[in-house]
């Protein structure tokens, strides 16, 4: 395509009368029978009249560009711009669509990287996360316990044999006195896990006890503390703590551990915990169906006191929905109760 108008050579303000001859991406000066330059590079062609040059040559066309001419000289990055400029509602819903087919996209790479990660994380790394969370909530939420040493050995050999028994690690089972959780038992990511003097006194029985526990002895086995706090604290720290770890990273991950416990882990884990003790206890041969009964008088207990509701009318009240980070009572109850299958 050839074009007249007038240019402007390299950090001059002087105007020149001439021809420009564009070939695709490059283009050709001539002005009064003489070649100015020769198939120089087009760096960008703005408001369909100026024409920059990589030599640093401007050339004005004394016509504008039609739009024939302009699809043609641009490349496919200035028609997605230009495309983009233009409003329509069916280039909103392609766009909209196209953000939403990313995002899922990136959940999707997200989880597998994040099951990669715990897959190769350092025990030892998670072991050190989960003391700071216990040893920073010991000073704030904890106290020493009132239960006999006797009663605390038994239930400690107990979940100590479950734990031989399935290849599981073993842990520190440690017992305290605490208003803060009430009747209730935390595993922290690696160990140890926590048992409160209430939950021993509220089920009365050590086989309901260490059913409880075997859930906990679950949750360490499969590291969903540190699932979570991988999704947390982001894929790109987790890789510095793995090749490099520092205390200050070690230290976010331990405070986000500790967040955990003020809030349920989800529903998803807390269920496969559930089916993972009632494996446990099973291989352990001890009642499996210890977990639901546990898990039972719990619940009667917190219908009792919070809502004030009779065992059944609570239970059905419970509904499951959508954002709910626990499975229902009901279907708690159902699944721990009918699962053959364990």
């Amino acid at each position: 395509m050839k074009a007249e108008g007038h240019f402007f050579r390299e950090l001059s303000s002087k105007e020149e009368a001439g021809e420009i001859d564009i070939n695709k991406t490059t283009a050709s000066i001539t002005s009064a029978g003489m070649q100015i330059c020769q198939n120089v590079r087009i760096q960008s062609i703005q408001g369909k009249k100026d024409i920059y040059l990589n030599n640093g040559f401007l050339f004005t066309l004394s016509e504008p560009l039609t739009a024939e001419q302009e699809d043609l000289q641009q490349n496919k990055y200035e028609k997605i711009i230009n495309w983009l400029e233009v409003f329509s509602f069916k280039k909103a819903f392609i766009l909209s669509l196209t953000l939403l087919i990313g995002l899922i996209s990136l959940r999707v790479a997200l989880t597998s990287s994040i099951n990669l990660l715990v897959a190769i994380f350092p025990a030892i790394i998670e072991e050190k996360i989960g003391q700071n969370s216990y040893n920073s909530l010991k000073e704030i939420a904890f106290e020493d316990t009132e239960l006999r040493p006797n009663q605390i050995s038994k239930l400690r050999n107990k979940a100590n044999e479950i734990a031989s028994v399935n290849g599981l690690r073993r842990v520190d089972i440690i017992f305290h006195k605490s208003e803060f959780f009430g009747a209730n038992a935390l595993a922290f990511p690696g160990g140890p896990i926590v048992v409160t003097d209430d939950l021993v006194k509220l089920l009365d029985n050590d086989n309901l006890t260490v059913a409880v526990i075997a859930h906990e002895l679950a949750h360490i086995d499969q590291r969903h503390s540190l699932h979570q706090i991988m999704e947390i604290i982001g894929i790109a720290a987790v890789a510095s703590v793995l090749f490099g770890a520092t205390d200050s990273l070690i230290e976010e991950a331990s405070l986000v551990a500790i967040n955990l416990w003020t809030s349920k882990k989800s529903r998803q884990f807390e269920k496969e915990a559930d089916l993972f003790a009632l494996n446990y206890l099973k291989t352990s041969e001890l009642d499996k169906n210890s977990l639901a009964r546990a898990i039972e008088q719990l619940t009667r207990h917190v219908c009792k006191a919070a809502e004030g509701l009779e065992f059944q009318n609570c239970v059905k009240k419970d509904t499951n929905s959508w954002f709910a980070s626990h499975p229902s009572r009901a279907e708690r109850l159902k699944y721990l109760v009918s699962d053959d299958d364990m």
